[in-house]
């Protein structure tokens, strides 16, 4: 019964994540173009993850070690191949394409 509970408890947290509606920023909804009702629950959480684990890189690369980094590597692999399954490919791809452009901008303003 105590590891129901703790089960349960455990998996109340993650699911804040899928259904946030504050992750799909306003720089990720105009790359979607269009209303969010065309894309399914299941696209929209891997475009999201994948547009969360790529800001996470750039906010934390000059903190993590290069295991760290290649970790969340592997992560925003798999997730834009979760991505590519899930047939939002081309979305993915965009998704990287701005973060990218967002980073260069960044660094060439310091």
């Amino acid at each position: 019964m105590l590891l129901m509970k703790v089960v349960s408890s455990e998996v109340g947290v993650g699911m804040e994540y899928l259904g946030s509606q504050h992750e799909i920023g306003d720089d990720l909804a105009a790359l979607l173009e269009g209303p969010e009702a065309r894309y399914s629950s299941l696209q929209l959480h891997f475009l999201r993850r994948l547009n969360h684990l790529l800001r996470l890189r750039e906010q934390q690369r000059t903190q993590l070690k290069p295991a760290g980094l290649r970790l969340l590597d592997r992560a925003i692999f798999a997730t834009y191949r979760d991505c590519a399954v899930a047939g939002v490919s081309a979305e993915a791809q965009e998704v990287v394409q701005s973060v990218g452009s967002r980073t260069s901008a960044d660094n060439s303003e310091n």
